[in-house]
């Protein structure tokens, strides 16, 4: 599912796009935080350079999206760069992490423990870790895919939030 680009790429789990802006860093941080009175369908802050959106609390689900903008000076010329990436919450993504890092042990260490006895010609239940595994991890993937589906309209308006309270006319989308 490709997230707001044409040529998306299908394996991405947290979508990511940078913009770029003629106004300063503060400028645009202070845009954001200014739109939040205006808008009670979302919930920010600002830590540093880097702005924080999520749904409102009530309006959560497990899957629920949480859009991240650091804003940098731009060296090259006037204003800021904005890099975006939207992404499940941090507690949820360390989750995956966590299931994707435990599967690929068990998937690389009994797999290597299954041919080593194979080759010995020791009969072991091992042997079978390696394909068991790369189904689960595949499975996980899938899993995450199908959450990213069911929140692609919180996605959207996250996004469309952060578009129409940067207030820029000449707003450019980089990457």
């Amino acid at each position: 599912m490709p997230f707001n680009r044409v040529d998306g790429d299908f394996i991405e789990i947290r979508p990511r796009f940078k913009l770029k802006t003629v106004l300063s860093k503060e400028q645009v941080l202070n845009n954001l935080l200014s739109g939040l009175s205006e808008d009670r369908t979302v919930l920010g802050k600002t830590v540093i350079d880097v702005f924080y959106l999520d749904i409102p609390k009530v309006a959560q689900k497990y899957w629920s999206p949480e859009l991240r903008a650091s804003v940098e000076k731009n060296e090259a010329e006037d204003g800021s760069i904005i890099r975006v990436v939207i992404g499940p919450r941090y507690k949820v993504w360390v989750l995956f992490i966590f299931l994707y890092t435990f599967l690929g042990l068990v998937c690389l260490f009994g797999g290597m423990y299954g041919m080593a006895q194979w080759n010995l010609g020791i009969e072991s239940l091992w042997i079978y870790c390696f394909p068991i595994m790369l189904v689960l991890i595949a499975t996980l993937y899938v899993v995450a895919k199908l959450g990213q589906r069911a929140t692609r309209d919180e996605m959207l308006h996250l996004t469309s939030y952060l578009y129409h309270h940067i207030q820029d006319e000449e707003l450019e989308r980089i990457g």
